[in-house]
C-alpha cells in the first residue's frame, strides 16, 4: 500500500481520491506478522510514529479543506488500537 503523502499526489485535482464531505481512514496493519510477535492485544509492538505523522499531516490538509475525517486503528496495526489513536491524537496535537 502507498504512503498517504503518494496515494494523495497520484490525483491531479486539489481534492486527492477524497470524492465526499467525509472520508474514513483506517489501520489494519500486518495480521500475520504481527501475531507471530503477539497474541495479546495489551500494548504497542510496533512503532508507528512515523507512518502515523505522515497521516497527520494529510488529514490536517484535509481537514483545512472542509472534510470531515474518521479513523479507525485496529489491534494488527501497532499491537493495541487504543494506543494507536492516543499516539495519533497526540501527533495531532503537536503538529
Amino acid at each position: 500500500m502507498p504512503r498517504p503523502a503518494e496515494w494523495f499526489e497520484r490525483f491531479p485535482s486539489d481534492d486527492g481520491p477524497i470524492t465526499a464531505d467525509f472520508t474514513y481512514i483506517r489501520w489494519l496493519g500486518d495480521r500475520k506478522g504481527i501475531e507471530r510477535l503477539t497474541k495479546t492485544w495489551d500494548k504497542t509492538i510496533f512503532d508507528c510514529r512515523e507512518p502515523l505523522q505522515e497521516w497527520v499531516k494529510v488529514c490536517r490538509q484535509t481537514v483545512r479543506r472542509g472534510v470531515s475525517v474518521y479513523a479507525y486503528a485496529n489491534n494488527h496495526f501497532a499491537g493495541h488500537g487504543p494506543a494507536t489513536v492516543r499516539l495519533f491524537q497526540e501527533l495531532w496535537r503537536e503538529y
